[in-house]
């Protein structure tokens, strides 16, 4: 027993060992890059126009034979409609119960952040209720996300509102005679403050007119936001997203959310601040101190108000909703708990009246018929100009938020279908007096969290918001704006985390630390619409910096393997043999890099052909000089025999037989450079225009005039094409183009030998 014992023991032993690496051996051909063409026949692929093959795919997709076939006809109902496939897998009951908490919860916080952000927006309350209302029903039909909440967003109503307060102030003409103004079948609520009648000054007014004028131009905003979406998800340009990088957006919020918290100061002290004396640029700066200029005027009481909410707000935040989340299935609405207790408060003490508190002011009830937002020929180019900026930011944050969703619960979502579903709410939305919609991160996160399985939690949400737009609305007539103020700065805490990711990104890379840094200090010095764009700029400078300026290095070999290394990064890398040299080069080959390219190339291999050529010339110079000086000491020698017993030794000196002209150097001195062949490394050329191939042939002709022959090696087939196409092939033999760089280094060490 003890010996079987110990024999399993041994045989385990054996079993556990862990297997010898695995040895790759290949028995091939030395290739040349026309040699392995020839061999395996390769074929160029025909090319057609772009526009003319993008047809033909299409077609190809979607169609069969010239005429769709029904699963073609399904397939593409189902992209421009995601519902029906969300609804023909819907588990019922199950996801109904789900659907119906998480809407529930949500709509619950679609109350007090409808009613801030439309304040935010430079709107009534009620127009952000709309916002919460609308989008989510149209984005139901036409959404991929199964998870994000469309509604009123912090960044985005305060671009809408920057822009409504722009044109209130300059644009903006008091009509003759003050008559009641309606939209649809209710009148425009006031909205409390201490402008005069005629004056739209872009914050509180009391002018019927004004608040209309306001309503007209974020109304037309958000019409030309959703045709730029539609334009960009029709025509696939969803990819343009792509050339906003995290840490330019992340740069972006945050300097975004300075503008929020300042915007919101004014609220929370009671203090009036005229938005008729601020503008671009340092508007930040002018306005902080328009702020301290109004502080002796603060009301104590909103004060009071405010910090009491922030407290709660956060205390239940942090302390309940965050460490029991697990523990509560649905979160503590605390935003509209502060809400209804601010309202209930104000009325029956009524601070409004005696603390000059100030509310939100009365909200009409009902929906507005629809009415085609009014075009002024007057400011239409530049609410054109804006909606793009604003219709770029709602779209990326959007769909940052819905990708990110989509990867944790395992579905995709389609970004050029969310352009055109945004792009349709935000055109619908216009409609019935709403301003542009975009998702909220808090409210996203909401819905995936208390269980939402698909979009129906979103119309649930949107009928329970509808419900108070037609009956609870006038409730929330006493309000106090610094409440709602309160829940929009403490909502920003997200946002205010943003510059955590300056820390990691030092680390991470200097280029994307210094374009967080370039767009959040462009955001907050030159405002937010110039801020974007200078962060774009600098952005597209760093990718033009890193590719003009790239990573260049000589490979080394490492040996017993057909790998090659820099030996920077790998200490095991040998030097190659004598007179072989690889040049390697991290980036594309074009215009703005090729004389970078070539200065690289003749430093890091040490040899530099020009200072060669150079510096021949300058000795053949000198020869021939000295030529000259002893032909014409020859020439005044009249004794015979004196004249022969010169020549010869001169003769012999300076190379030439005849001793009457100079015939150059004899003897080349080539053979006493250090490097023979030159290899170069075209694996990361993955493009390369037209100077690059014309610098290639140069380098090829530069070096080859003072002996030392270049190998290209892993060329791609289009970098061949362009070289072919540029005549490199007529002045050099495709015999100089190797499949691999061993195949190159073992062939010049062949020709060494």
């Amino acid at each position: 027993m003890e010996n079987a014992t110990t024999d399993d023991q041994e045989n385990s032993s054996v079993v556990q060992d862990p297997p010898k690496e695995a040895m790759i051996t290949i028995q091939r051909p030395l290739y040349t890059q026309e040699a392995f063409d020839k061999e395996f026949n390769y074929t160029e692929p025909e090319r057609g126009h772009f526009v003319v093959e993008k047809l033909k795919s299409l077609r190809k997709k979607h169609c069969s034979d010239g005429f769709c076939s029904r699963d073609r006809c399904r397939s593409c109902l189902g992209r421009l409609f995601p519902f029906i496939i969300s609804m023909a897998n819907y588990q019922f009951p199950v996801w109904l119960f789900n659907d119906l908490i998480a809407g529930l919860t949500v709509a619950i916080m679609h109350l007090p952040h409808g009613m801030a952000y439309g304040l935010l927006a430079g709107l009534p309350s009620i127009n952000g209720l709309y916002v919460s209302f609308f989008p989510s029903v149209i984005y139901f039909f036409f959404g991929s996300s199964k998870h994000i909440s469309l509604g009123t967003m912090a960044v985005v109503s305060l671009m809408v509102g920057q822009v409504v307060n722009r044109e209130a102030i300059n644009n903006y003409i008091p009509p003759a005679s003050n008559t009641e103004n309606s939209t649809g079948n209710w009148s425009i609520g006031s909205i409390t403050g201490t402008s005069a009648m005629g004056v739209c000054d872009g914050d509180t007014n009391t002018d019927p007119d004004c608040v209309l004028f306001k309503v007209g131009v974020a109304t037309s905003l958000a019409m030309f936001t959703g045709l730029w979406q539609l334009f960009l998800g029709i025509f696939g340009l969803g990819f343009m997203v792509v050339y906003l990088s995290d840490a330019l957006i992340s740069g972006f919020m945050l300097g975004a959310a300075l503008y929020v918290v300042t915007s919101q100061i004014k609220e929370v002290f009671g203090i009036h601040v005229t938005s008729s004396k601020i503008g671009n640029p340092f508007k930040l700066i002018k306005f902080m101190i328009e702020i301290l200029k109004g502080m002796p005027d603060a009301n104590i009481v909103s004060i009071i108000m405010s910090i009491l909410c922030m407290i709660t707000l956060i205390l239940v935040k942090e302390c309940i909703n965050a460490r029991y989340r697990k523990k509560l299935k649905v979160p503590v609405p605390i935003e509209l708990i502060v809400v209804i207790l601010s309202t209930v408060i104000t009325y029956l003490t009524k601070i409004d009246e005696r603390y000059g508190v100030v509310v939100v002011g009365n909200i009409p009830t009902g929906i507005p018929s629809p009415q085609t937002p009014e075009l002024g020929e007057q400011n239409s180019g530049q609410l054109i100009i804006d909606a793009f900026s604003i219709a770029i930011v709602a779209f990326t944050i959007s769909i940052s938020l819905a990708k990110m969703l989509a990867k944790k619960q395992n579905y995709t979502v389609d970004g050029n279908q969310e352009l055109i579903s945004y792009g349709i709410c935000n055109v619908f939305n216009s409609f019935f007096q709403g301003f542009t919609c975009c998702a909220a991160l808090s409210r996203s996160m909401m819905q995936e969290v208390t269980g939402g399985k698909t979009q129906v939690a979103g119309l649930i949400s949107s009928t329970f918001v509808l419900i108070v737009i037609l009956v609870m609305a006038p409730l929330f007539k006493t309000t106090p704006r610094c409440v709602l103020s309160s829940i929009i700065i403490v909502a920003l805490k997200g946002m205010f985390l943003q510059v955590l990711e300056l820390k990691r990104l030092c680390r991470v890379s200097k280029f994307d630390a210094a374009i967080w840094l370039v767009t959040f200090l462009s955001v907050v010095l030159l405002g937010m619409d110039l801020g974007l764009l200078v962060g774009v700029v600098f952005s597209f400078l760093t990718i033009i910096l890193r590719t003009q300026w790239p990573k260049a290095s000589v490979y080394g070999h490492i040996a017993c393997t057909d790998f090659y290394r820099d030996p920077k990064y790998y200490r095991k890398v040998e030097e190659l043999p004598s007179g072989v040299k690889i040049f390697h080069y991290e980036s594309v080959l074009y215009y703005a890099n090729a004389q970078h390219f070539m200065d690289s190339m003749f430093r890091l291999t040490g040899v530099d052909p020009l200072a060669i050529k150079a510096e021949r010339s300058k000795k053949e110079a000198k020869k021939k000089k000295k030529f000259n000086t002893e032909k014409n000491i020859k020439a005044q020698v009249t004794d015979d025999d004196a004249e022969d017993q010169t020549t010869v030794p001169i003769a012999l000196e300076m190379g030439d037989t005849t001793g009457d002209t100079y015939s150059g150097d004899a003897d080349s001195p080539k053979s006493d450079l250090p490097v023979h062949h030159i290899i170069l490394d075209c694996e990361a050329f993955t493009y390369i225009d037209a100077l690059g191939a014309k610098v290639i042939t140069q380098v090829v002709a530069e070096y080859g005039d003072v002996g030392i022959s270049i190998f290209l090696a892993n060329c791609k087939s289009s970098v061949l094409e362009l070289l072919d196409k540029t005549g490199f092939f007529e002045k050099n033999s495709m015999s100089v183009v190797y499949l691999t760089v061993h195949d190159a280094v073992t062939a010049a060490q062949q020709k060494c030998n």
